[in-house]
């Protein structure tokens, strides 16, 4: 099978399945828009096609202005969302791999070049959202949203599940509900436990307020003054590309000088994939505390490295986690909810193997490559008849 993904950049949740492709002996190609400092290229290096001209000269304008005027800018929002495809050389791309389908992330203004582009061509294409399989059925944005609609693909696969809500939510014709692949990376036996005679937790997102790393720091605090007390130590690993994200980490540090708590608590930035897994198989209990996470990679890559898992319920793959079997999803911002369930693992280590060999064989059951190359050959299929 020869297949060409588009999305704005080459997001870890992407690397497991152009890995089972390429070990399958497909074809695979994946163009994105733009390169983040974190991408692993190990398996695969993406075709950065970038924008228009006149566009980079827009957005280095708007970048300058900010600039001056000491404000963060909103460039990756603008790019992914507003940026339009340099058909021509898109074009070039397909005449050169001749896939047998088109994968693209989102609906965007590059995507409906992309649509536009594979339909004159002929091409397949399928939509990939996060939106859930279930979706509110009362849907806002009027024209723009029926325009987006009409101008990419009808078909589109969602990782995200939502919830069956009678009256109040309905899955739309078209829609395909196919997990995120992971395969199985450290198992239970394989895994060392409490390293330094501690619970480790670990934490992992960018440094910025949607990842909520706040609640870790108070946690850290809280741990650390419970009576009796349990050994325990936090890191939390992140990307740190933009100013935000360098005001974010420092008003972290600074707490954590403030409240004397650099025993307890280890803030690591911008590391690879590789270092990502070296974090995991370090780790005891995995936490993402993050507020509306349309869907999280991360919970998924730990639960393969027999982690338990505990995260929001505003985070749209915690259907991946089984309540009280590998793990637990807490109401969202309420701290009391979050800290309850790490307490209830960090004093009880038992449980935490428990769960993480649960997590290992959900992982195992539910997430394996040949899934979801199943579902995309019976979609491929369908768009073939006609029926996209």
């Amino acid at each position: 099978m020869k297949i060409l993904y588009v999305a704005p950049r080459y997001h870890t949740n992407q690397v497991p399945i152009m890995e089972g492709f390429l070990k399958a002996g497909d074809e695979v190609t994946f163009v994105s828009q733009y390169r983040s400092s974190t991408e692993d290229y190990s398996m695969l290096k993406p075709v950065v096609l970038g924008y228009p001209a006149y566009f980079r000269f827009l957005l280095s304008c708007y970048k300058g202005m900010k600039k001056i005027m000491g404000k963060t800018g909103k460039e990756f929002v603008i790019q992914s969302k507003f940026g339009p495809l340099p058909a021509g050389r898109f074009r070039k791309i397909l005449k050169e791999k001749k896939p047998d389908l088109v994968v693209m992330r989102d609906r965007s203004v590059y995507n409906i070049g992309v649509t536009w582009v594979c339909r004159r061509m002929k091409i397949p294409a399928l939509l990939y959202t996060q939106s859930p399989y279930w979706e509110n059925v009362e849907e806002k944005g009027g024209a723009v949203r029926a325009f987006f609609r009409a101008n990419t693909p009808r078909m589109r696969i969602t990782p995200v599940l939502g919830e069956e809500k009678a009256g109040k939510t309905h899955r739309k014709k078209g829609t395909y509900y196919v997990p995120f692949v992971m395969e199985p990376h450290i198992a239970p036996e394989e895994k060392p436990h409490f390293l330094d005679d501690k619970v480790q937790i670990l934490g992992i997102g960018k440094y910025e307020g949607q990842k909520r790393h706040e609640m870790l720091l108070q946690l850290t605090e809280d741990l650390k003054n419970k009576k009796p007390f349990y050994p325990f130590h936090v890191t939390i690993v992140g990307a740190v590309d933009t100013e935000e994200h360098r005001r974010y980490i420092a008003r972290m540090e600074t707490f954590i000088k403030e409240h004397r708590l650099e025993d307890f608590i280890t803030l690591k930035r911008n590391f690879n994939i590789s270092q990502v897994y070296g974090e995991y198989r370090k780790a005891d209990i995995f936490v993402l505390p993050s507020r509306g996470e349309v869907a999280s990679i991360s919970h998924l890559e730990a639960m393969s490295c027999s982690l338990p898992v505990i995260c929001s319920d505003s985070n749209g793959t915690a259907c991946y986690i089984e309540q009280d079997e590998n793990g637990y999803i807490f109401k969202d911002a309420e701290y009391g909810d979050f800290k309850q369930y790490v307490e209830r693992l960090v004093e009880d280590r038992g449980k935490i193997l428990r769960m993480g060999e649960a997590s290992y064989r959900l992982v195992k059951e539910r997430h394996p490559f040949g899934n979801y190359k199943a579902a995309i050959v019976e979609i491929a299929k369908k768009l073939g008849n006609g029926n996209g």
